[in-house]
């Protein structure tokens, strides 16, 4: 299924398609024709974390839990103060650019 340049949709894209169409629709010079197109994705826009989500997920760490599997207990992450959530936020900025966790992050106790 295709639009035509009129926005219909046509199932047959054969005969609707020739080569100055093509060339509107995916050739955009110099950023022009840019704001003529919606861009659709399946996944949906998820901004990064800011530094207060993460001073706020520390702060909602339960001190009486288990440590995982790195030993490091909340008690002393939340003793680690401004200067650890500022750390902690470039760690996690780092993660959400790359879209990779760690291979370690995903081991259970």
């Amino acid at each position: 299924m295709i639009r035509n340049e009129r926005g219909d949709f046509h199932l047959n894209p054969v005969k609707i398609i020739d080569d100055s169409y093509l060339d509107k629709l995916l050739n955009v010079h110099n950023g022009q024709g840019t704001d003529e197109f919606e861009i659709h994705t399946a996944e949906p826009c998820i901004h990064e974390p800011s530094v207060i989500e993460v001073e706020m997920a520390i702060k909602k760490l339960k001190i009486f839990k288990s440590p995982g599997i790195d030993n490091i207990q909340a008690v002393l992450i939340k003793a680690g103060g401004t200067v650890l959530i500022k750390e902690l936020y470039k760690l996690i900025i780092a993660l959400w650019r790359k879209e990779e966790l760690p291979k370690e992050w995903k081991t259970v106790n």
